[in-house]
């Protein structure tokens, strides 16, 4: 019998046995490679020998004619591992670092992980740590790592160039307590240009800015839109395109003439906060310029003063918040504009400012900039700006030719004055001898004479105002010089009850120097308010002068003046006198065996330029201040008739003195004898 293929059960049996097997050993080899697989890619990264990158860039598919093309993530992670190995292998080879780059689409880093596996790898990291060559971003966007620790790069070399690109960030948060973070760089000594960045910064006792952390090269045509925000305690600031610009001279660099610090034709949109230094555009700005930059997004101040040094708690900085710039050193801000408000959120004394804070230094130079009228507060400001209504200013900004340029930088506003310098009430009554009188003041306390052609009027419980008398319609014209005079002021304001206490910075003799006035003057709560910048006692000068009575000085105690020294105020307020550098005076009174006090302070401005009167004009105000009660010493020839002459102008006016002083006329007076002075010839009433 024939036998018929296929029908033998052992044959089928035995076909399908091996079927399974054949199967089974199918499945257990790959596992098998699998698991080896996966065995070597965790020894390889257990032992950092693994690497996803080509053994040289040339022979990266992406790396044609010299430069780097980026389609998508795995070319930019490509790309950074390069860049991160080059500058661990090749440490002094900068070229190794330049190579250049062009991006070819938007990447996501949020959506499309990548090589994020890779993040381990020695070189594939979030940030290139060294970069110098040319980043052509072609207007493409990228989405940044979520939750990274620090931006795209964090150093950009003097020769590299990053453009045109717009970069989105969730929040890169920064805990380290030193440098900087940007949420491009940490730092960039070369060229950033064309670059938006959105998002939000956080970082901790650093310097924080939207694009830079420290600027050390050129940032232009720039746009902040993120929120940048700074916490900690430390000698640090927050800006929305950089912490700090500020100018570093390199290995092989001129240190005569360094590469400087520039950001130009940048604006910020985004909110910027900081504890105590924050400005718009950057927070400190030293041996660097900023050119038509502009703000419109809110700067805000935490506290009204730094505790920098947490081992000195005595030791502290004022806020110092603005639209551009908050803290200015040696540098120079032109033609920028600020739109934005400008706040401490913390209650208190300091001002902000619209354009930048201590702009008043001869090393600073501030010109042609505008601020948004109300965005900055306090009117007791320190800058030289020029501030519009809405509505000029919309029409500056389409024409700035057309509206001609006028500093408004400080105005005497005596309400915030007894704010920040504790002004106490006058709490005198003028006497009924000069109420009729427009050029005297007459009081308990002491008497005021007006120099020819001011008045004295009291025009608050705070204060008394001399300043020029308004011009009579009768008159034809004004006298040579009266238009100048027409803004000078003095301001007389009570200082609080031992407030000021000048006893113990006596010199060795007991007599007051120009270091003990320097040192009064600085113990005056809030006076740095009236006062350009910190001064010290090698910048300023202290001068003293008497008050007097026809030919006679009647008041031999000190009215001391202190004001800034010419060359360095002149240098101060710039050629056109836009710079405010007023002079304050006070009158001392005691001596040295019963002490010294110090009442009043008298402040001369102008009210039309901010800029401090001729001093001939202060010590013709001041000669004519006297504490009361006035007495004179007689000298050697003195007699009532000499005395009543030299004060009055008549000596048969001596019965009067006389009689005041209860004296016989027929008796001649001794040398170093005390005659009180009648109250009506120290406000010059016949």
């Amino acid at each position: 019998m024939k036998k018929q293929k296929g029908n033998n059960p052992a044959v089928k049996y035995k076909t399908k046995r091996h079927r399974r097997l054949r199967s089974k050993n199918l499945v257990s080899a790959a596992a098998i490679f699998i698991l080896t697989f996966a065995f070597w890619i965790l020894a390889a990264r257990e032992s950092e020998t693994f690497d996803p990158l080509y053994a040289s860039i040339e022979e990266d598919p992406s790396y044609r004619d010299g430069v780097f093309y980026i389609y998508d993530i795995k070319d930019y992670t490509r790309f950074d591992g390069y860049i991160n190995r080059a500058r661990k292998v090749e440490k002094e080879n900068n070229e190794a670092v330049a190579v250049d780059v062009e991006l070819m689409a938007d990447i996501n880093f949020v959506e499309d992980r990548g090589y994020g596996s890779f993040i381990g790898h020695p070189y594939i990291r979030q940030s290139m740590l060294r970069y110098g060559g040319v980043f052509e971003g072609n207007g493409h966007t990228i989405t940044w790592h979520e939750n990274a620790g620090n931006g795209m790069f964090v150093c950009v070399d003097r020769k590299a160039v990053i453009r045109n690109l717009t970069l989105k960030t969730d929040p890169i948060v920064w805990e380290m307590d030193e440098y900087g973070v940007g949420i491009l760089c940490m730092v960039n000594y070369g060229t950033l240009e064309n670059i938006t960045v959105e998002g939000r910064i956080e970082g901790t006792q650093c310097y924080v800015g939207g694009i830079a952390g420290i600027n050390r090269g050129t940032i232009k045509d720039c746009e902040n839109r993120a929120e940048v925000f700074l916490s900690g305690i430390g000698d640090y600031g927050a800006g929305g395109i950089a912490g700090l610009n500020k100018c570093k001279v390199l290995k092989g660099e001129d240190e005569q003439n360094p590469v400087p610090a520039i950001i130009k034709n940048c604006v910020n949109t985004g909110k910027v906060e900081a504890p105590w230094e924050a400005g718009g555009i950057c927070a400190y700005n030293d041996c660097a310029f900023i050119y038509d930059c502009g703000n419109e997004g809110t700067v805000t101040a935490q506290y009204q003063k730094a505790y920098i040094y947490p081992d000195h708690p005595d030791w502290y900085e004022y806020a110092q918040v603005a639209g551009i710039c908050g803290h200015m050193g040696w540098n120079s801000i032109e033609n920028c504009y600020n739109t934005g408000k400008i706040s401490i959120l913390e209650e208190g004394i300091q001002a902000t400012h619209g354009i930048a804070g201590d702009t008043l230094d001869w090393v600073c130079t501030v010109s042609g900039c505008v601020s948004l009228k109300g965005t900055a507060t306090g009117r007791m400001r320190h800058e030289s700006v020029m501030e519009l209504e809405e509505e000029e200013f919309r029409r500056w900004k389409d024409n700035p030719a057309g509206i001609p340029y006028r500093a408004n930088n400080w105005q005497f506003d005596l309400e915030e004055a007894r704010e920040k310098l504790s002004l106490a009430p006058l709490a005198v009554s003028e006497s009924p001898l000069t109420r009729n009188q427009a050029g005297v003041y007459l009081c308990e306390e002491f008497c005021l004479r007006a120099p020819e052609g001011f008045s004295i009027s009291e025009v608050s419980p705070f204060a008394l105002c001399m300043e020029a008398e308004p011009a009579s319609d009768q008159m034809e014209a004004e006298p040579a010089g009266a238009q100048d005079q027409n803004g000078w002021q003095m301001w007389l304001l009570r200082l609080p009850e031992g407030q000021t206490d000048i006893n113990d910075d006596l010199d060795e003799n007991g007599w007051i120097t120009k270091d003990t006035v320097h040192e009064l003057w600085l113990g005056i709560s809030g006076a740095h308010w009236l006062h350009p910048s910190f001064s010290w006692e090698a910048d300023c000068h202290v001068e003293r002068t008497y008050a007097t009575q026809g030919t006679r000085i009647i008041d031999p105690k000190n009215c001391l003046v202190h004001y800034r020294d010419d060359i360095l105020a002149q240098a101060a307020v710039g050629e056109n006198g836009e710079m405010i550098d007023n002079v304050v005076a006070v009158p001392i009174s005691g001596n040295m065996e019963d002490g010294y006090q110090v009442k009043w302070l008298l402040l001369f401005t102008n009210k039309n330029n901010n800029y401090r009167p001729p001093l001939y004009f202060v010590k013709d105000a001041l000669s004519g201040f006297v504490y009361l009660p006035c007495q004179i010493t007689a000298a050697e020839g003195d007699s009532l008739y000499s005395i009543a002459k030299d004060l009055t102008g008549e000596g048969s006016r001596y019965a009067k003195l006389a009689a005041y002083n209860q004296l016989d006329v027929r008796e001649p007076l001794r040398i170093g004898q005390i005659l009180r002075i009648p109250e009506e010839w120290l406000a010059d009433i016949p």
